[in-house]
């Protein structure tokens, strides 16, 4: 993974810059199928090669998927960065911070004084924000924070957010959020925590960048630039680096590094942020459950098909994603795609 920014506005690149019709990314996620399956014949390969050079458009969209496959390669196994002087700096602006507070606790009129002006700050000043943000099913939305953080939710997620004079805080009721802290030099008493609270655990960033995934009975960090660190719920403190990937599962004693080269890291945890879901050799059944977290529609998949292995880039910035993608693994899976009482039913293809 690389450290810069998702966010749209941030930059972009020339190939980023096309425009790519639907039909034309239907094609192309179909020719990732197949070139994923681990069966795509010299004839199949020569078919590529003909639909790239027929429009300038299939080659600009094959590129564009070289580039994510290529960035979901480069997951990086282990990453050991240096931040003692991060932590340094942190531990010196509180430790000045504390000096500050005694010395002004000795005059009772001075104390009075910072009290009102506290309460004034936290309720009228420009870092103060309490606010609630949510999305809907298949929806995605970036907010900045008055601090200037920005935060990214994907489908179906929602958080709260407190900030104060003294601290910044949000809490991840349930969903998924990207967020790029800022280096909050608005602050009066210099750099502010900033923690995100989920379900099993508490997470202080700083100067990072990290997604976090909390759904049903885990939680998942995964961070992309500086170190947050982990405070599990009655357990001790762990820091998570860049590019390292942890799990807080409900009734464990500790958070559990992910071994990128598991069989746990057969998606890519960060490419919903480009509006796309990529996997590799992933599991028919659980490909169909991450998949439904982006429409609102029940999908079966049968046992006896649940055991296939799905490979792709599938887009998520359509109408009906799921239809779409199941049409894809249908041309190239030996399953069929059939509506049951406003379901979805994947079972086995018969001949």
């Amino acid at each position: 993974m690389n450290s810069s920014s998702p966010f749209p506005d941030n930059h972009s690149t020339s190939s980023d810059s096309v425009d790519i019709p639907p039909e034309v990314y239907e094609a192309l996620i179909s020719w990732s199928v197949k070139l994923n399956s681990g069966i795509a014949s010299n004839e199949v390969m020569q078919q590529l090669r003909n639909w790239r050079a027929q429009n300038p458009l299939h080659e600009a969209a094959w590129q564009k998927l070289n580039k994510i496959e290529q960035h979901f390669d480069q997951f990086p196994i282990t990453s050991k960065p240096i931040v003692t002087e991060t932590f340094s700096i942190a531990d010196q602006q509180k430790s000045a911070l504390t000096t500050r507070r005694r010395r002004l606790k000795v005059l009772s009129l001075a104390a009075m004084i910072i009290t009102a002006i506290t309460l004034f700050a936290n309720q009228y000043a420009p870092w103060h924000q309490d606010a609630h943000y949510a999305t809907g099913i298949g929806k995605r939305e970036t907010v900045i924070l008055a601090d200037g953080t920005q935060v990214m939710l994907n489908t179906n997620s929602e958080i709260d957010v407190n900030f104060s004079l003294f601290k910044r805080e949000i809490i991840l009721r349930h969903g998924e959020i990207y967020i790029e802290t800022s280096k909050d030099k608005e602050s009066l008493v210099g750099r502010r925590s900033f923690l995100v609270k989920a379900e099993h655990t508490a997470l202080e960033a700083i100067g990072t960048k990290f997604s976090v995934n909390n759904q049903t009975s885990n939680t998942k960090l995964y961070v992309t630039e500086g170190v947050v660190e982990i405070q599990p719920n009655h357990y001790a403190p762990v820091r998570a680096y860049a590019n390292e990937s942890y799990a807080m599962l409900e009734g464990t004693s500790a958070p559990i590094k992910i071994n990128n080269t598991d069989q746990v890291m057969n998606m890519d945890p960060m490419a919903w942020i480009g509006g796309v879901l990529v996997v590799k050799q992933m599991r028919l059944d659980e490909f169909v459950t991450e998949l439904s977290r982006y429409q609102d529609i029940t999908i079966i998949c049968d046992a006896d098909v649940a055991h296939l292995k799905v490979s792709g880039v599938f887009q998520l910035n359509q109408e009906e994603p799921v239809g779409h993608a199941l049409k894809a693994i249908s041309r190239t899976l030996p399953v069929s795609i059939d509506k049951k009482n406003r379901a979805v039913v994947i079972s086995k293809k018969w001949h």
